[in-house]
């Protein structure tokens, strides 16, 4: 059985940062014949980069140690089944806020998004949201991993 530990959450929402990143260029390029997927895969993966640090900033706020299996987290009202093994970002950010780690001041400018997240979107060929909203919805993400990565 495999082992994993909970700085890899910081790792893999940096990684999904830095390719949105890449897609957000692609869009300001040559790839406008492409944009309603480049905006799609922006959003799924825009939501990978709030699910993981959510998640490792949950961690974090409980001093879980770092070289503990992250399936061992039963602590401090947190257990991994029923805080991090989802997949509902409002649910993370409720469970963030109950520990008064962040807030989340752009919340309201990006709820619809935000809400109707879940991992079954890459399967979905067009995103529903506008080019606008989606990057608005990556903004925010790198605004909260930028507050969030900062814990140990």
């Amino acid at each position: 059985m495999a082992v994993y530990y909970y700085p890899e959450f910081k790792k893999a929402s940096k990684k999904h940062l830095v390719v949105c990143e890449c897609l957000i260029i692609s869009l300001e390029d040559s790839c406008t014949q492409k944009e309603k997927d480049i905006l799609t895969t922006l959003y799924y993966l825009t939501g990978y980069v709030f699910e993981t640090i959510l998640k490792f900033s949950l961690y974090a706020s409980v001093g879980f140690d770092k070289n503990e299996d992250i399936k061992r987290l039963n602590s401090h009202g947190l257990s991994f089944n029923n805080n991090i093994k989802i997949h509902n970002l409002v649910k993370l950010k409720r469970d963030v806020e109950a520990k008064s780690i962040t807030s989340f001041p752009q919340y309201s400018n990006n709820k619809n998004l935000f809400s109707s997240w879940n991992s079954d979107i890459r399967y979905d060929e067009n995103t529903k949201f506008s080019k606008e909203e989606v990057l608005s919805f990556f903004a925010f993400s790198k605004d909260i991993y930028i507050t969030l990565q900062q814990y140990k």
